[in-house]
């Protein structure tokens, strides 16, 4: 039968005493912005294979990167094989183990830091030269007082979800989510991975490193570089001088790292949450899209 009329009769399922899942993920399609690599890029097509009006069913593929809109990385991203004890963590994305996909987690507030960097803006009048340094290194302060505020501790296995209010400029700017957004660097990586023993990061970044943290970034963000000098008088090469070190260290150690976090996570930053993110089983894929979510401890 091509045509089924829609009977409400039949609905059964009652949403209001289902447990209330949070979705921390932002939406990707043919528009979704993506990572700034100086060379050109291939926006994400979804070519129609069948169409409802002559197959009465719709299929479609997929032509584009994984590393898009809400993702998790995989070690095989960033390292050679040689460097990760595959056996225990995975190499591939469908080798990750699940346990290390979902726990108990925080869900940190820093979302001052997305208000101070428009009060700079703002200041300098959008003109670069003006800025000064208005590039944020997250260290291990920033997350302590995030937990100080709300009351929170980041405990062995934990989840951490940091909430920096960039999320705000997906899709809206993307020149300021990508270029400036407040990341991580070799000093928190090391902090979050050897004292505190996390098992997941994620926040609402357009990398797991920081901006500047792409050594040779004269050749990696080459307009960015420019930026940064003309702001600051500094040479990138000197004060960054490594490319992507929290990907490398936090998958090496079999942390799950996932990029472009968003969603609703204004309705649940600075809580104690259970979070998930499961990746899809696909050989041989060095990232993929995932659906983060969260939900209260206790609640199934």
């Amino acid at each position: 039968m091509a045509y089924m009329p829609l009977d409400k009769s039949t609905f059964h399922l009652d949403r209001s005493k289902m447990v209330k899942i949070h979705d921390l993920s932002n939406p990707w399609g043919v528009d979704t912005p993506l990572w700034p690599f100086p060379g050109p890029r291939q926006d994400l097509l979804f070519p129609r294979g069948q169409y409802l009006e002559r197959f009465h069913k719709r299929t479609m593929t997929y032509t584009g990167t994984l590393h898009a809109a809400t993702h998790m990385d995989a070690p095989n991203h960033v390292l050679h094989e040689e460097e990760v004890d595959r056996a225990r963590h995975g190499y591939s994305l469908d080798e990750i183990p699940l346990e290390f996909c979902i726990g108990t987690g925080v869900i940190l507030d820093m979302r001052y830091l997305y208000d101070e960097f428009n009060a700079k803006w703002d200041a300098a009048g959008g003109n670069h030269k003006k800025f000064g340094d208005v590039w944020v290194e997250l260290k291990p302060s920033h997350f302590e007082k995030a937990c100080e505020k709300d009351g929170l501790e980041i405990r062995p296995n934990d989840w951490v979800v940091v909430n920096t209010g960039f999320h705000k400029f997906w899709r809206k700017n993307n020149d300021k989510y990508f270029n400036y957004y407040p990341g991580m660097g070799p000093e928190v990586c090391d902090w979050l991975i050897f004292e505190k023993k996390i098992k997941g990061i994620t926040g609402t970044w357009g990398a797991t490193d920081a901006p500047l943290w792409h050594h040779p970034l004269k050749q990696e963000m080459p307009w960015l570089e420019q930026i940064y000098r003309e702001a600051t008088g500094k040479d990138a090469a000197v004060e960054f001088p490594d490319y992507e070190y929290c990907h490398r260290k936090f998958m090496q150690h079999g942390v799950c790292t996932i990029e472009n976090a968003g969603g609703n996570m204004d309705d649940v930053t600075g809580r104690r949450m259970t979070i998930a993110a499961f990746p899809f089983r696909c050989e041989m894929a060095d990232g993929g899209f995932v659906r983060l979510v969260a939900w209260e401890e206790g609640s199934f």
